[in-house]
């Protein structure tokens, strides 16, 4: 038999404290076979009906309702909301309803409040065997360990990848890990190398190393400090383009706003080929840029590009639609390219800190208004 639809009114007298005993039974009689998605949507109703203007009197709203919801579902025996409903499946109804309300409060505070735009941190998706396996800092444990292989995350959001007399089968599986946008994560590799990703990357790399050479692919941007082994390359495809490297660490992004790949040397030497059979030897503090089948290559000072590994935004030069873009990748925002100003930005910021902070002082340096509405970046004249 088909369940009949609840009339959101029922719920809504609930809240107000309006319901007779007749109304009662109805909304808890569905309670008793309603599903987590039809709970969390009645919660969600009672604040989402203008979710563009939830604000601080609407969080304190909910966590009325929720304060409510207590009251009502455990209420002593004497009143009257238990001697309307007696079931033997009223504590598994309560708890529902009470636990699916704390929920939609918590949702409310992260997604509406003013203070739901917060920094970047580690965290990141392995995709391993057919498997996601979603990470963080502050859990350190075992996610996977078979056949000589073991992977185990550490609780400063790092992973570490160790291969001891693992089969061919094995070692030879591909993993992907991905960082969203609003997120970072480091990973070390089985010979030892370390990446770290930047937000809005993704990293593909084998569980250990075998034959001659050490591949990865990798879009978005990171940073590589690779373990030296001179009788076993390692080699970065990023974009089509290759990055060949024996041991040294580069910086690599190839985002959208970059127009092209970035390729920056820290220290030792890379050579780096594109599609098009170009190629061309770095040294320190040399960045060359593959674009449109060419290969521009100039002096940078290379600790601009890996300032971010740090904690810290460096812009030294960069067009302000760049900086943006960059910024509401960390903040897990977006931005309006289009209305942004041309100009060129020479600011050093930190990633934590809040990002109205961060545009306030990007409109004093470049005397353009900048300003959050409805979780964009906006350029105001």
């Amino acid at each position: 038999m088909e369940k009949t639809p609840l009339n959101p009114k029922l719920f809504e007298k609930f809240i107000a404290n309006q319901s007779n005993a007749k109304e009662l039974e109805r909304l808890f009689g569905h309670f008793e076979n309603a599903t987590a998605q039809e709970l969390e949507s009645l919660i969600r109703s009672e604040f989402e009906k203008d979710s563009e203007s939830f604000n601080a009197g609407e969080e304190e709203r909910l966590a009325v309702i929720h304060a409510g919801l207590s009251a009502k579902l455990f209420a002593k025996k004497e009143s009257r909301f238990l001697k309307v409903f007696k079931s033997s499946n009223f504590i598994r109804v309560a708890a529902a309803i009470l636990i699916v309300a704390s929920v939609c409060l918590l949702m409310a505070r992260f997604y509406f409040s003013g203070n739901s735009i917060v920094p970047g941190s580690a965290k990141a998706m392995l995709s391993l065997s057919g498997r996601i396996t979603p990470l963080s800092e502050g859990t350190a444990k075992v996610v996977y360990k078979s056949r000589g292989v073991t992977i185990r995350t550490q609780a400063n959001g790092t992973m570490v990848f160790m291969a001891n007399d693992a089969d061919s089968a094995e070692a030879s599986k591909l993993n992907t890990l991905t960082t969203p946008n609003g997120g970072e994560y480091r990973v070390t590799l089985s010979d030892g190398s370390v990446v770290m990703l930047n937000a809005g990357s993704k990293l593909i790399f084998p569980t250990d190393f075998r034959g001659a050479e050490r591949k990865v692919t990798v879009s978005g941007e990171a940073f590589f400090k690779v373990a030296k082994n001179p009788l076993k390359p390692f080699i970065v495809n990023v974009e089509g383009d290759e990055i060949k490297v024996l041991g040294t660490e580069f910086n690599v992004s190839s985002y959208p706003e970059d127009e092209g790949t970035l390729t920056t040397l820290l220290e030792g030497s890379v050579q780096f080929a594109n599609a098009n059979g170009g190629q061309v030897v770095l040294k320190p503090n040399q960045q060359v840029i593959s674009h449109h089948g060419k290969l521009d290559l100039q002096d940078v000072s290379a600790e601009d590009f890996n300032a971010w590994i740090k904690g810290e935004f460096l812009f030294n030069d960069v067009p302000l639609s760049v900086v943006m873009q960059k910024i509401a990748r960390w903040y897990n925002v977006e931005a309006d390219v289009k209305s942004i100003p041309q100009k060129n930005l020479y600011i050093k910021i930190s990633r934590k800190a809040d990002i109205d902070e961060v545009l306030e002082i990007i409109s004093k340096a470049t005397d353009c208004n900048f300003k959050i509405k409805e979780n964009k970046i906006v350029f105001k004249g």
